[in-house]
């Protein structure tokens, strides 16, 4: 597979077309289903998170079935489509009675110059800023497209993490949208945030133009839409699940009710299949139900169980393939509880570890400074990238006005209570800012209905200044990368990968070109594998127990067990040596394979070394 080639093709491009074409047949389902749907905008978010969700579950059929072929794929999206007009031509007589509005035309200029700034970006190759879409987001789909079907990949845990937007990635891949393809639908995830965003708004009763201001501004947010990642897909689903929810509590006709509890739990499901963080949210939904139940006695507990049903239906079936993979149905956590397989109890501490390094720390009183710290130290809660890990000011802002206002909106409560629990699991559990993301919209939509308190309009000046100010500010900040994206179609893709994965690029080229397509690859202090057309293995101890370091002497002893694996290359990215790691026992190992000639230089550029993999024979070895 050919990944640039389909940059130069811009691959992108059919792929925004067939986003919009599932976004008509999911809102076509819609219509069928009767909703009361406060505007088109909510329609089309419910909409098109219904067909991506069937396509990503169809597209899972079709790999365990081994079926990934790209004829099977665009079949697939036909049949969504059938669908989709079957259903319109069922309603096309029936009056749907929503308005016809969709976006306020205030939304149109700021909403206009960030897409302008995300989609060069979207449709750039993923390079340095897309760190986990080149390790696992986008490699793991591309791993199984060379073998033709899913299965279970021994060195990446990660594929074993819920994949629904995974399988958006996988099949624009697959009929050869490319990377840049699959980047739209992630993109896509911030439409269906900004529209459920307005359409919750409109449900409390006040205009969500400066809410949806708010949030688009945010620059991890705006940053997350240009790369292949899983988070906003996850707000996206929690979004529209607590928007469907809330809609079925205020709602007094049965029918109706019960109609949007099962889209809840289809949300829920969802968003159960994008992260196993998720669990928490829905745990929380089902609280928050049964306190609407027992508020109001609308809502029967009969209903809340069938719609957690629901979910628990949608998202399962995620948790059982990892659990026949590894027997561990949320591997590879819990593995004191749980096991796993290829996982150790000095896995997981090492993973544990990894966690707990970002934050300020986990006393009490960092909690009630945590909107303080992620304003002001944002970069102690995110990987080590400039900006794009920030959250803004305005959510800050907006806590002021808090202590003093009285009178809410009754979905407020809601907003608070599912924000404030949320923030305490994040606060436990693992304090990176993209894991937080779920609670940006409810945050948003208090901003914004700040924003536009007539009885309190200091206030409300305040704060739409401030949202000005961040989305100016998000803009510049932001530019750097745009700018960058823009020698894509100046320089070609190449270029631009050689200038944003200095080295990296070059050595994946140098192997392509220069070792059999049957050469396996070990990858040390490295994991972004994704543009290597070979078979790779991530080398580091603490991803799988393929490779038994404990058990070798000497760097021969590696070679030979590598070679004997089927591995006759390796590729290390001198760049991430910890300092002082010097003196552990695999990097002794491979220091003295180097030494004895097992290991031969082949290529290096900038800090990334391509070795061959030259095993020597016993008897000179043991000499």
């Amino acid at each position: 597979m050919d990944n640039i080639r389909l940059y130069e093709a811009w691959g992108w491009i059919p792929a925004l077309l067939a986003v919009a074409l599932l976004a008509w047949a999911g809102a076509m389902w819609c219509r069928l289903w009767r909703l009361p749907f406060v505007n088109a905008g909510e329609r089309f978010a419910f909409g098109l998170a219904l067909s991506t969700g069937v396509l990503s579950y169809l597209t899972l059929l079709a790999g365990l079935l081994g079926r990934l072929e790209r004829g099977m794929l665009w079949l697939l999206f036909a049949g969504i489509l059938v669908a989709g007009g079957q259903a319109w031509r069922r309603t096309r007589a029936l009056h749907v009675h929503t308005s016809t509005s969709f976006l306020s035309r205030r939304l149109v200029l700021p909403l206009g110059l960030l897409a302008a700034l995300a989609l060069p970006m979207v449709a750039s190759p993923p390079a340095a800023t897309d760190w986990d879409g080149l390790s696992y987001h986008l490699a793991a789909p591309a791993i199984w497209l060379r073998e033709g079907r899913i299965g279970y990949i021994p060195f990446m845990h990660h594929s074993n993490f819920p994949f629904v937007i995974e399988m958006q990635y996988l099949w624009a891949m697959g009929v050869g949208m490319g990377a840049g393809g699959a980047k739209v639908f992630h993109w896509a995830t911030l439409l269906l945030v900004v529209a459920g965003t307005l359409a919750f708004a409109c449900r409390a009763g006040f205009n969500g133009f400066w809410a949806a201001i708010s949030l688009i501004s945010v620059p991890v947010v705006l940053w997350e839409s240009t790369v292949a990642y899983a988070d906003l897909a996850t707000t996206a689903y929690t979004l529209l699940c607590l928007l469907a929810a809330w809609s079925a509590s205020g709602e007094k006709d049965v029918s109706a009710r019960r109609g949007w509890l099962a889209m809840a739990g289809l949300m829920g499901g969802l968003a159960l299949g994008t992260k196993m963080t998720a669990l928490g949210s829905m745990g929380l939904l089902a609280v928050l139900l049964f306190w609407e139940s027992v508020r109001q006695r609308q809502i029967r507990l009969t209903e809340i169980v069938l719609c957690m049903g629901v979910a628990v239906a949608v998202g399962a079936p995620w948790y059982i393939k990892t659990y026949l993979y590894t027997g561990n149905p949320v591997y590879p956590f819990f593995y004191e509880l749980f096991g796993g397989r290829n996982w150790t109890a000095e896995n997981a501490r090492i993973y544990r570890e990894a966690q707990l390094a970002f934050g300020l720390g986990r006393e009490p009183h960092q909690l009630l400074l945590a909107p303080f710290n992620l304003t002001f130290y944002w970069n102690r809660f995110f990987d080590p990238l400039p900006f794009v890990g920030s959250v803004g000011f305005v959510y800050l802002a907006g806590l002021i006005p808090l202590f003093f206002v009285r009178c809410l909106p009754d979905s407020a409560r809601w907003w608070v209570v599912f924000s404030l629990v949320s923030l305490v699991l994040w606060f436990v559990l693992m304090q990176q800012v993209r894991y937080l993301m779920t609670i940006f919209p409810l945050a948003s939509l208090w901003c914004g209905w700040l924003a536009v308190q007539q009885e309190r309009r200091w206030t409300a000046r305040a704060m739409q200044v401030a949202m000005v100010l961040q989305m100016l500010w998000c803009a510049l900040g932001i530019s750097p990368l745009w700018s960058k994206s823009l020698t894509v179609w100046r320089d070609g893709a190449s270029v631009y990968l050689q200038d944003t994965l200095p080295g990296l690029w070059q050595a994946c080229e140098w192997i392509n070109r220069h070792t059999p397509r049957d050469a396996g690859v070990v990858l040390y202090d490295e994991t972004r594998g994704f543009y290597l057309q070979r078979r790779y293995l991530w080398g580091n101890p603490g991803h799988h127990t393929l490779i038994d370091y404990d058990s070798m002497t000497d760097g021969d002893m590696l070679v030979r067990s590598l070679h004997r694996m089927g591995y006759q290359v390796v590729l290390q990215n001198l760049a991430f040596v910890p300092p002082g790691s010097e003196g552990e026992g695999w990097r002794r190992l491979v220091v003295d394979a180097i030494a004895r000639g097992a290991l031969v230089e082949r290529f290096r550029e900038k800090s990334v070394v391509v070795f061959e993999v030259r095993p020597r024979p016993i008897a000179v070895a043991q000499r």
